[in-house]
This record gives C-alpha cells, sequence and structure tokens, in this order.
C-alpha cells in the first residue's frame, strides 16, 4: 500500500529533477553565449547570478521538500490512529452488547 509520503517524495523528485536540470540547461546556455561572444566581463555578472540562483533554489526545494514531507507522514499517522480508533470503537460496541 502506498502512503501518502511515499507518493510524496516520488512526486517531489520528479519535480526538482526537472525544475534543475531546466536551470542547469538555461544557465548553461547564457553562460556558453556570454562565453561565445567574447564578452569575458560578462562572465563576472553572469555566473555570480548563476551560483547563487542554483543554490537558492536547491536550498529553497529542500526546505519546502521537507515540510511537504512531514505533511504527508502526519496525514498517514492520522489515518492510521483513524483505523486504530475506528477498531477500538467496534472492540467496546462488541463488549457492551
Amino acid at each position: 500500500m502506498d502512503t501518502q509520503a511515499s507518493k510524496e517524495k516520488k512526486a517531489i523528485s520528479v519535480i526538482e529533477k526537472v525544475v534543475l536540470y531546466s536551470l542547469y540547461v538555461l544557465f548553461g546556455v547564457i553562460n556558453t553565449a556570454v562565453i561565445v561572444s567574447g564578452d569575458f566581463e560578462g562572465l563576472l555578472v553572469v555566473l555570480p547570478i548563476t551560483v547563487i540562483s542554483i543554490w537558492l533554489t536547491k536550498w529553497g526545494m529542500k526546505w519546502q521538500n521537507e515540510r511537504y514531507l512531514r505533511s504527508a507522514e502526519n496525514q498517514d499517522e492520522i489515518e492510521y490512529l483513524k483505523k486504530k480508533v475506528d477498531n477500538l470503537e467496534k472492540r467496546i460496541f462488541n463488549l457492551e452488547e
């Protein structure tokens, strides 16, 4: 049985890969265009923007993904407790009879 947390992990992994690969391609094209143009002073602007953008994106996604996973784990635990309470209610009902 797939739990909410495992489903969330799979979705997060796919989204993270798509976002990061698209960033790598985007900044790779930009940096390559600056190098090919011969404007090496432009690299002093583009490279720090590239490094900071990719680092901030990775950090932000990691932080947000941890929140999503904790929320999904909490939902799984609530579902488990709900089943446990339902079973206890059935047992109490049977004992009362």
